[in-house]
This record gives C-alpha cells, sequence and structure tokens, in this order.
C-alpha cells in the first residue's frame, strides 16, 4: 500500500472538509480511548463507560480479536480492561491493565496533555508495563478544524505484547491525524513505531452512528512479513 499517496488524498480531503469532535471517543485495539492503534490525550467522561471489540485478519496466519472496557473516573481519569486473543501460531494472548489522567486540559493556545499506562500480562508467561504520554490538539487548517495527536511511550513489548516482551526498554513515538469528512464519517491516519525499526501503520475510517455507537475500519500496514491487513472495530458507549 502506497501510504504516501494515501496520506496525500487525507491532506486533500481536511483541506475541503469541516471537521466536528464526536460526543464520545471510541476505544482502541487496547482499550484506551482513542483511534485505532494510539490512545488521545482525552479520558471518558467520568461516570461513562464504554465496551468495545476488535478484530485484525492476519490472511492465512489466523486473527487477532480484543474485547475492551474502560470508563471515567474522577476528574479526567480513565481506567479500563483489556483482553487480545489470537489464532494466530506464536502470538501471545494477553490481559491488560490500562489507566489514563489527562493533567492538562486542552486551551486554544496548547494541547490537551495526558500521561498512561498499560500492565500488560501474556499468556506464555511475562508481563511488561508500557508508559507514556499523549499530546491532543484541534487545530486550523485555513477554516477547518484538524485532530492532531502526538505521543512517545516507554515499553519492551513487542508488537504490542503479540510477539513476546524483549529484554530492554526503548522509548517509541506514535501519532495520528483525523478530520471530519461529513458529521458522521471521520477518516484518519495514524502511525506506530515498534521495537526493531518497523512501524505500524494505517488509514481509518469512523462512522459515528449514533451518540453511542461508533463502528470503526481500516487497512493497518503491520510492517515486514504482514503487510497491509484489514482491521474492524466496534465502541458501545453506556
Amino acid at each position: 500500500m502506497n501510504y504516501k499517496k494515501l496520506s496525500t488524498l487525507l491532506l486533500s480531503v481536511i483541506g475541503i472538509t469541516a471537521m466536528t469532535l464526536p460526543a464520545s471517543a471510541a476505544l482502541t485495539l487496547e482499550g484506551q480511548s482513542g483511534v485505532f492503534l494510539n490512545p488521545l490525550a482525552y479520558p471518558i467522561v467520568n461516570g461513562k463507560v464504554e465496551v468495545s471489540s476488535h478484530y485484525v485478519g492476519l490472511n492465512s496466519l489466523g486473527n487477532v480479536t480484543s474485547f475492551n472496557a474502560a470508563g471515567g473516573i474522577g476528574k479526567n481519569l480513565e481506567v479500563g480492561l483489556t483482553r487480545i486473543s489470537s489464532s494466530v501460531s506464536g502470538v501471545s494472548d494477553q490481559t491488560n491493565l490500562l489507566a489514563k489522567w489527562q493533567f492538562l486540559p486542552e486551551t486554544q493556545s496548547a494541547p490537551a496533555i495526558a500521561v498512561w499506562a498499560i500492565d500488560r500480562n501474556l499468556s506464555v508467561g511475562g508481563s511488561d508495563l508500557d508508559y507514556g504520554l499523549s499530546a491532543s490538539k484541534v487545530v486550523k487548517v485555513g477554516t477547518v478544524p484538524v485532530l492532531l495527536d502526538l505521543g512517545a511511550r516507554s515499553t519492551k513489548s513487542l508488537g504490542l505484547g503479540l510477539f513476546g516482551v524483549g529484554s530492554d526498554r526503548q522509548l517509541k513515538f506514535e501519532g495520528l491525524a483525523a478530520v471530519f469528512v461529513t458529521p458522521k464519517l471521520i477518516v484518519g491516519t495514524e502511525f506506530k513505531d515498534q521495537i526493531g525499526g518497523s512501524t505500524w501503520q494505517d488509514i481509518a475510517v469512523r462512522y459515528v452512528a449514533s451518540d453511542t455507537l461508533n463502528i470503526d475500519a481500516g487497512l493497518a500496514d503491520l510492517g515486514p512479513g504482514l503487510g497491509s491487513q484489514l482491521a474492524l472495530g466496534v465502541t458501545l458507549a453506556l
């Protein structure tokens, strides 16, 4: 897949369309509020709960699925639980505890900033604590609002822990850009650097079916040996 051309197309869409933020964010593959791969600095609202299910097809190898639940507690705190399962040989199932705290709210001149952590527990044994920082901001491109996010995480996890845990902790970067093509249709692109030098990327589409239901679909480039794969997700706000 030519992500450079797709990113150029996305920027063209941004130049001619308007964007409004959704009433409730969907959950990532790992269960944090965000897009497909990356969390945003915006936590779930206090007292609200979101549940989701994700599917990533890996062609003849099998598939990866996740079931997630997360909720807002107190002021700008989000906690959650995720179960990731796989039918792919050599890919580890995992059960994860999640937490995110937005300690700086978004202003006209500064992004929202949040810290987060994922406590991974792998079915094959071993564990890892990923922790990171996300900065999210709605900016204007001309008269058009655009959602941007940039993050960094400290991790030993190989491919989000799907391929186990390495011995050396590393600092990796991630980010996204997203725009509403219509009030109910969001188009975005993400990147997520991985240990070993590869970078996961995607082109994602989110359909805001209602105030409580978001449906995601996308193509994800998961690096050498895996290539471009179909990804689907559904998030329900309770």
